[in-house]
């Protein structure tokens, strides 16, 4: 894939952990008091998950560790907030009148889907990066293949094909002699 391609799919991947983090908030919102502190607290959760994403994402590594640690961090945020952001979910699915079974089944689609589109943004930016710091586009299988194959390629070895070559040039020539004389007699 070529990086224009590899920044248009990170584009469509926000705009799904968007719109997973819009709906939450919503959801959220919702079901909160009426009075605007709880309506506020109730949409810290995804923001929190939304801005550790971004940290992930955007800063490169430097440092196995540090990596670990700020994942971690990540992964310890997007659980509470999970937890938090569940029950608010489900009590206003339930609220506006969905059977039960239902209300426990929405916030499981909301939060998986913006499991799977962080941990997409992620690949798809680190993918980027890659590419990048090549300098040209990701290679193909074939191109790969055939780089790998180059890299045994010594004056040596590329001496010994010329002599092959010239070898079945060589026989290919004696053949057809020997096919011409036959021929005559």
């Amino acid at each position: 894939m070529i990086l224009t391609q590899l920044r248009r799919m990170r584009f469509a991947v926000l705009l799904v952990v968007l719109a997973g983090i819009g709906s939450s908030i919503a959801m959220n919102v919702f079901h909160a008091p009426s009075n605007p502190i709880a309506r506020f607290v109730a949409a810290l959760p995804p923001l929190a998950v939304f801005g550790c994403l971004e940290l992930v994402v955007r800063i490169p590594s430097s440092s196995r560790w540090l990596t670990a640690v700020r994942i971690l961090g990540a992964t310890i945020v997007a659980g509470g907030a999970a937890v938090l952001s569940f029950a608010q979910q489900r009590a206003a699915v339930e609220s506006i009148g969905f059977p039960e079974w239902q209300s426990w089944m929405w916030p499981w689609i909301i939060d998986g889907t913006m499991i799977v589109a962080s941990v997409s943004l992620v690949e798809v930016t680190r993918k980027i990066r890659q590419v990048g710091e090549a300098g040209m586009t990701a290679p193909t299988p074939a191109v790969a293949a055939r780089a790998w194959v180059d890299q045994f390629e010594t004056p040596e070895t590329l001496a010994f094909r010329a002599a092959q070559k010239e070898l079945r040039e060589q026989e290919t020539q004696r053949a057809k002699s020997l096919n011409g004389s036959k021929a005559a007699a």
